[in-house]
């Protein structure tokens, strides 16, 4: 999906480049377009996420490009509501609440088993995706075991 992106918006320059013929605004237009594209927009297409986790708590990042790193967010134990498998029943009355915000963290590829963590409360509540190991997932369970559903 992100090779399809990518060669549109590098058809879409050489298409302005093309259209120079007619006039040389086209060109600079082109030009400016293919910049964007080199430093601002093809490095954001290769991300990675890192998780950390301390104590119940976990801080996620983003790698964008393997050389620059973004703080994505930091969630405390406290504030969670559910933690389960994606797709689970136990999620069913959770996830069509309006005002939920689902902030997907994987890595999207096919087969990678997923866990979702609800956090914050009425006002401001974020459903989290996130590829963790299941020592991570039994580990939040021994800090809110009445929270995290392993099935």
């Amino acid at each position: 999906m992100n090779g399809v992106k990518k060669g549109l918006l590098v058809a879409v320059s050489v298409a302005l480049f093309a259209a120079g013929i007619f006039s040389p605004m086209f060109i600079a237009g082109g030009l400016v377009l293919l910049m964007l594209e080199l430093w601002l927009i093809f490095p954001r297409f290769n991300v990675e996420y890192e998780y950390l986790y301390v104590n119940g708590d976990i801080d996620i990042d983003a790698i964008y490009n393997k050389s620059s790193r973004k703080r994505k967010g930091s969630y405390d134990h406290d504030s969670l509501e559910i933690m389960a498998p994606t797709g689970s029943s136990h999620l069913d009355g959770i996830m069509n609440r309006p005002g939920l915000k689902v902030l997907d963290y994987t890595s999207r590829k096919q087969g990678a088993a997923s866990w979702t963590l609800v956090y914050g409360d009425s006002s401001d509540r974020k459903a989290l995706l996130l590829e963790l190991p299941d020592e991570v997932a039994q580990d939040m369970r021994r800090y809110s075991p009445q929270k995290v559903f392993m099935q």
